[in-house]
């Protein structure tokens, strides 16, 4: 029985996660960072360190956006949680952490490091189309657009890429970058993501122009009568003449809807997608 003492007695002097988790959290209420990592040691299951480390990246950022602590060296912390992560065996969870340290590395100037890590991250997430969507995601909030565009290049879904086109499409619009929007969307394969797209630059556009928003709305219903799947076309060209009728200040009329419901061959020249001018051209 001495053996089996023996690994009872590991098993019971070793603090419990929650524990463990609630003093991480207490540290870092203190801006001991370091503390916080060497704790992560002591962490048995694996949802608890990814847990733990996105809580040290989040006060990282949190200080270096504040301001607060000038003097405190940011990269060799964010360098200690490397081998806590690269321990982790979950490849999801492993990409996803990688990608939140190169956002970390970018956002305190380390750009080789989080070159680095990026390219990582993304080479871990190539099975994993969710992910790599997520990494990409949060390269384009946090504006770095060059970034996210080295990322974008690895995508092999093209359905997983036109969700991030119409986001960054939206982001470039709102900035007032609109040629570089446009441009984006005529990257965006799918008749459906494009006019989801052009739907969304005529929400921005609705209380700001509303002779722009119309003409994004035709041009979105006219892209939009394309779509094969019965439902989703339903669906979208319901979104697009509500908002249309919106904007006119009038009732939406399901005779007009249903007329114009059913999808019609593709055009060469609206299958080349969006195109710098088009938005304030078309009617």
């Amino acid at each position: 029985m001495g053996k089996l003492d023996e690994l009872f007695g590991a098993i019971k002097g070793k603090r419990p996660d929650t524990e463990v988790l609630t003093e991480i959290e207490d540290r870092l209420l203190v801006d001991d960072i370091p503390g916080a990592i060497a704790l992560l040691e002591e962490l048995e299951k694996e949802q608890n360190v990814v847990m733990a480390i996105r809580l040290i990246l989040r006060k990282i950022l949190h200080m270096k956006e504040s301001g607060e602590n000038p003097e405190m060296r940011f990269v060799p912390l964010l360098k200690g949680l490397v081998p806590y992560i690269n321990g982790i065996k979950n490849e999801r969870y492993r990409a996803l952490l990688l990608g939140e340290l190169a956002l970390a590395f970018y956002i305190v100037g380390a750009e080789l490091e989080g070159d680095f890590t990026l390219k990582a991250s993304i080479n871990l997430a190539l099975e994993h189309p969710d992910i790599l969507r997520d990494i990409i995601m949060n390269l384009i909030n946090a504006d770095l657009l060059p970034k996210a565009g080295y990322a974008m290049k690895f995508v092999k879904d093209r359905e997983k890429l036109d969700v991030v086109l119409v986001y960054l499409a939206e982001v470039l619009y709102e900035r007032g970058e609109e040629e570089k929007a446009l441009a984006v969307i005529g990257h965006i394969t799918s008749n459906f993501h494009r006019a989801v797209a052009l739907f969304h630059l005529a929400e921005f556009e609705k209380t700001r122009n509303r002779e722009k928003a119309l003409q994004f709305v035709e041009w979105a219903i006219k892209i939009a009568e394309r779509i094969e799947d019965p439902g989703a076309r339903f669906e979208l060209m319901l979104k697009l003449y509500d908002l249309r009728h919106e904007i006119l200040g009038e009732s939406l009329s399901l005779s007009e809807l249903l007329a114009r419901e059913t999808p019609r061959e593709k055009g060469p020249e609206e299958s080349q997608g969006p195109s710098k001018g088009e938005g304030s051209t078309e009617s």
